[in-house]
């Protein structure tokens, strides 16, 4: 005997309010574009707190499209990324900010870990909570591997 929970379950998702944190970065930047310009069903919201290496300029060619929002905010407050889930009824959160450059860490590490291990937990903790998130992808860097032993890579 089925229900209709086991009917949603079989339907593909699909989704339909996408946030992506650091989405004013380079990578993530390219794939809101994607996302908003390839999907016009969908609502691609950025979240990004436009620190050194993040640019709304990376995504100009989406700023005036109906389906696109960018907010300047910080992924470490609780109180803003479960007001955005809510009001922005987000089912698909894709997971980018981050700081990076290394070598930037050896002088500031307590700011990397604030923001890339803390940052993540309330992502993750108002995901939890809201209880909407049908995906939560994390995404990481290049960074995490360390370098090849082949040398530097274009």
């Amino acid at each position: 005997m089925s229900n209709g929970s086991d009917a949603a379950a079989l339907e593909p998702y699909v989704p339909k309010n996408v946030l992506i944190t650091g989405g004013a970065g380079f990578i993530a930047s390219h794939v809101a574009i994607r996302i908003a310009t390839r999907y016009p069903s969908y609502k691609v919201v950025v979240l990004d707190k436009l620190d050194y290496c993040a640019s709304t300029n990376n995504l100009a060619s989406i700023a005036a499209q109906p389906n696109f929002r960018f907010i300047k905010g910080d992924i470490q407050s609780m109180d803003l990324v479960s007001y955005v889930l809510k009001t922005e009824e987000i089912d698909t959160v894709m997971h980018f900010a981050a700081q990076t450059h290394v070598d930037n860490s050896f002088g500031n590490s307590l700011a990397f870990t604030l923001n890339n291990t803390y940052g993540t937990h309330v992502l993750l903790e108002a995901a939890r909570m809201a209880g909407s998130i049908r995906r939560f992808i994390n995404v990481s860097t290049d960074e995490v591997y360390g370098e090849t032993s082949l040398g530097k890579t274009t």
